[in-house]
């Protein structure tokens, strides 16, 4: 494939952006609007892409397809989580694991943790997964995140930020959730997909 001037590069890297951030491609205004050129001049940069092999288009809007596109990458399991009781902090990078693109989020840190525990079982996260984390600090509440407690073990569960207090909710119906105060808790990612292997 040939080489691309600085510009198509960032034209090619909003589309993979868009992609991974709305599930499909942008359309020509879209890409106009981003860059602050017209419409002629974003087809310009697109046709270039596509005459390079960077791309593909049909004739209807959002139809951009990015070739040679991989669709999974290789990400670091930097540990193991407690989907039970919490357990020491998250250890080094031990192993690479793939993982569906689709479950990447663009502009975000992520890695995988390794489950002990069936504290999740509800959920279908069991011993052995690995989950994926999107790195971030804050998590809507419901969404099940990686959080670590007093700065020293981690644990999975569902988070709940109510106003004096943290509620970490099992998804097992045996067990009962922990209740502590905020100060005590740091999230460290969003649970953003399930890796099991067999075998």
């Amino acid at each position: 494939m040939k080489e691309l001037t600085d510009r198509q590069k960032k034209v090619l890297d909003f589309v993979l952006t868009y992609i991974d951030k709305h599930g499909y491609p942008p359309s020509v205004r879209d890409v106009a609007r981003a860059f602050r050129i017209t419409p002629r001049g974003a087809m310009i940069n697109l046709d270039a892409l596509e005459r390079k092999g960077y791309i593909t288009r049909g004739r209807k809007a959002r139809s951009i397809r990015v070739l040679n596109r991989s669709e999974s990458l290789r990400l670091p399991v930097i540990g193991n989580i407690a989907a039970g009781n919490a357990i020491e902090a998250i250890e080094n990078p031990t192993e690479l694991v793939e993982v569906p693109i689709s479950m990447i989020r663009s502009g975000f840190d992520h890695f995988l943790l390794r489950v002990k525990g069936d504290s999740m079982i509800e959920e279908h996260i069991v011993d052995r997964d690995y989950v994926v984390v999107r790195k971030q600090e804050i998590v809507d509440n419901g969404d099940i995140a990686a959080v670590l407690i007093d700065n020293s073990e981690t644990t999975l569960k569902k988070v709940y930020a109510e106003r004096d207090r943290i509620v970490l909710q099992p998804a097992n119906s045996k067990l009962q959730p922990l209740e502590l105060d905020p100060k005590r808790v740091k999230i460290i990612g969003k649970i953003v997909g399930v890796i099991r292997i067999y075998g």
